[in-house]
């Protein structure tokens, strides 16, 4: 009887040990612990067995507080893409840098050093025009009027801004018939350069696949003569175009009188057209925008772009002063003069022929 509560209670203890060691396995946080002779044999005795059983689970339990406990598979996902995250910021951050610093190849090189390459980045800018961005027709009279020593070019450019300042009533649009301002800052492109010697170069003047860092510098190495500075005539009598029109009506009145006075065969209806041309009491031509047509309605003299290849928007100075003190007429003025006066003397013969 004794014996087999023995033999029970060595059954039970076994049993218990066997699931303890079960439990063990199955819990993720303990790692599996090899057994102390991995070449046991299966048939070792039950004494052997439990003693083998018993130092595994102490030796387990001894080293639970020496193993460090691995991270779970989403901690270390997290902590991976923090890594990378911080590098890849970095490194993107950097390559950002460097593509916002260049738009370009380095293809370009400096015209004056060939050794040092360059990249490009151009734009479409507003031309710095400060002081011109609201002039009028009347500040553009007053600079040219001025007896002042400046640049050829800067007085070519005042004459021309002059010319199309917007003084006569567009066609198109209701605006006042004086002091309009002159259009704005016009857009253009700009083209810059970045640099291997660690300089930059700002709106630069291309030639190919070289560059010159200005205009003069461009002008020296191609031989162009650079601007002249010269005293300025004061410019003075400044026309419109039906003004340059009505000196060239007195001409025509000439013109035309002088043919009416030949003594020559001519049709009825054509002696009758060149005597509705002519105003004898004032002597010049009958009408505002005669040849161009005998319409005498009071209108903006914008309606004769549609007639003249010469119309303008703006004025021409007539006479200039210089140092001689004698006004003399500009060359603008007398190139305008004469081919308004050409283009006249086209029609009048054009409907001389259309009325015989």
């Amino acid at each position: 009887m004794n014996i087999r509560k023995f033999w029970r209670l060595s059954y039970l203890t076994v049993a218990s040990l066997f699931w303890a060691s079960c439990g063990t396995d199955s819990n993720p946080q303990f790692p599996a612990m090899q057994a102390a002779n991995p070449d046991s044999s299966s048939d070792a005795s039950g004494s052997d067995a439990k003693e083998d059983s018993s130092s595994s689970t102490i030796a387990q339990a001894s080293s639970l507080s020496e193993i460090a406990l691995p991270q779970s598979s989403s901690e270390e996902s997290a902590a991976s893409s923090a890594e990378v995250g911080s590098s890849s910021s970095a490194s993107l951050s950097s390559s950002s840098l460097k593509a916002q610093s260049s738009s370009g190849t380095a293809d370009y090189v400096l015209a004056r050093d060939p050794s040092v390459t360059c990249y490009k980045s151009s734009y479409m800018g507003m031309v710095s025009c400060g002081s011109t961005e609201s002039l009028s027709c009347d500040d553009y009279k007053k600079y040219l009027k001025s007896d002042t020593t400046l640049s050829e070019k800067i007085i070519s450019r005042w004459e021309s801004a002059l010319q199309s300042c917007g003084a006569v009533k567009d066609l198109f649009r209701e605006e006042p018939l004086y002091g309009i301002t002159y259009g704005g800052c016009p857009m253009r492109m700009f083209v810059d350069m970045k640099c291997s010697n660690d300089s930059s170069y700002v709106d630069v003047k291309l030639d190919g696949k070289k560059f010159y860092t200005s205009e003069k510098e461009y002008n020296e190495a191609h031989g162009v003569a650079p601007d002249v500075v010269v005293k300025n005539c004061p410019q003075e009598n400044f026309a419109l175009f039906t003004d340059v029109l009505a000196d060239v009506q007195k001409k025509l009145y000439e013109i035309v009188s002088g043919r009416l006075m030949e003594d020559i065969a001519r049709s009825e209806s054509e002696q009758k057209y060149l005597n509705s041309l002519v105003d004898r009491e004032n002597k010049t031509l009958k009408g505002r925008f005669a040849p161009y047509t005998m319409d005498d309605e009071d209108q903006s003299d914008s309606w004769l772009s549609q007639y003249s290849a010469y119309w303008f928007n703006g004025y021409i100075a007539k006479t200039k002063t210089c140092d001689d003190g004698t006004p003399a007429t500009t060359e603008t003025y007398q190139k305008k003069y004469d081919a308004i006066l050409a283009e006249c003397l086209k029609i009048i013969e054009k409907d001389s022929k259309a009325a015989e």
